[in-house]
């Protein structure tokens, strides 16, 4: 059975209020807000082990464990355009979009796609809600001008959901 390799994966920046992740729309995830292309490989963006309740009764034959909170985390480091008054690029529409820190809005991660294909009801897509603090220069002799963007968790995530148009 084969595997699914890259580059089936795309990540759009979503500041949109009217932005729904239990319903998401393919509408508000466009060109403009897809951020894929300027992210380095090896990125976050995922649910982590849960908060538990260890909690156990006298009635309890064994250890138990409730999940309370879910947990999610984000790191990504982004490519920076060569050219420092570029608009339109994929690096430096990234850049825009976080140079600042405290941008609030989701990643909307879609796998098993192309970052080139259009969002299209029926697909699915997790959404993870963010304040992104602020952009960490990571420059190495002989390597590209990148940055690193943490992000910092807004208690709103939403698995593999169904894309409506």
């Amino acid at each position: 059975m084969a595997k699914m390799m890259s580059p089936n994966t795309t990540i759009w920046w979503v500041a949109d209020p009217t932005y729904n992740p239990d319903t998401p729309s393919a509408a508000l995830l466009t060109n403009a807000r897809n951020i894929s292309c300027a992210i380095v490989s090896g990125y976050t963006l995922n649910a982590t082990d849960s908060d538990t309740d260890d909690s156990t009764s006298i009635c309890d034959g064994a250890n138990a464990g409730v999940p309370t909170f879910y947990n999610y985390e984000g790191n990504l480091t982004f490519f920076r355009d060569a050219d420092v008054i570029a608009t339109t690029s994929d690096f430096a529409k990234a850049f825009a979009f976080f140079k600042n820190g405290k941008a609030e809005g989701y990643l909307v991660r879609r796998v098993g796609y192309p970052s080139t294909q259009a969002a299209a009801a029926g697909q699915k897509v997790s959404s993870y809600k963010f304040i992104s603090d602020n952009p960490q220069d990571a420059v190495e002799d002989g390597g590209p001008v990148q940055y690193t963007v943490p992000f910092l968790p807004q208690g709103k995530m939403a698995l593999s959901k169904t894309l409506v148009a």
